[in-house]
């Protein structure tokens, strides 16, 4: 019963992804062009199963066949986020 409640108490947290307008999308891929051109660090909010997860670092490529951003994290660790998943970017300062 126990495993069954927390299951229940996830699925009750979990939401549904937001939809981003076209407007939305480019000022964030303007946002990631100017983070990659300046070497800034971003904040990037991922959408990942019902839930929003957090990723700082620094674009380091950008992988337009796989739809794929390569970001070092702060622990200089290579995170890779799909495109897809991105529901919100700002500069992390």
């Amino acid at each position: 019963h126990l495993t069954q409640l927390k299951q229940d108490l996830i699925d009750v947290s979990k939401i549904e992804k937001p939809s981003l307008d076209d407007q939305q999308i480019e000022e964030m891929d303007l946002l990631v062009s100017e983070a990659l051109e300046f070497d800034k660090e971003l904040l990037f909010k991922l959408f990942n199963n019902g839930f929003v997860k957090n990723v700082t670092g620094k674009v380091h490529y950008i992988n337009f066949e796989q739809q794929k951003f390569h970001v070092k994290d702060q622990n200089d660790n290579t995170v890779y986020i799909n495109m897809n998943n991105i529901i919100g970017v700002t500069y992390n300062d």
